[in-house]
């Protein structure tokens, strides 16, 4: 498994199948793939992995950003325009002891202002917000909407699979 640093903390494997991001251990699913981070994504986010079985576009990434979950929330509502009668779904989860936030979007997907920005129709994205100090933590899993129901049980189990060092 690649590993990268980021900025703030070092990211580490730590066994086979284990990975911890920002302080936060992760079961990580056979098949998934951490990869190197481009230097435009470094020093924003702190690991980036490839899903092979759902397919080359699908993508996820983890970070630690400021600004707070009801913000960024909103920001990832914005990239999103959704099929008239759909609306976000939004949900709770319990991870380690945590109150986390599970955001569903399905849509045409506006990445923004990026780099490597796009606006793609059939797409979907699952964001999971963790609240944490000094600065919370993001997982967005993106990708075509079909890809990502390939992965949508395994995805639920590796955001479950969170274990907050100390």
């Amino acid at each position: 498994m690649a590993v990268s640093n980021h900025e703030t903390k070092e990211n580490n494997s730590t066994s086979e199948g284990e990975t911890v991001i920002d302080g936060i251990r992760f079961q990580v699913p056979p098949g998934w793939e951490q990869v190197a981070l481009s230097p435009a994504q470094q020093g924003m986010i702190s690991a980036s992995f490839r899903i092979p079985e759902a397919g080359n576009d699908v993508k996820l990434t983890l970070s630690s950003v400021g600004g707070g979950i009801a913000a960024n929330l909103q920001r990832w509502k914005g990239q999103f325009q959704l099929k008239p009668g759909e609306s976000p779904l939004e949900k709770t989860m319990r991870v380690d002891g945590v109150d986390v936030v599970w955001l569903d979007l399905r849509g045409t997907f506006d990445s923004g202002p990026a780099i490597d920005s796009q606006v793609a129709s059939g797409m979907r994205m699952i964001g999971v917000a963790i609240p944490r100090s000094p600065r919370d933590f993001y997982l967005k899993l993106t990708g075509p909407r079909e890809q990502l129901l390939n992965i949508d049980a395994e995805f639920r189990e590796f955001v479950k699979s969170a274990r907050f060092e100390q």
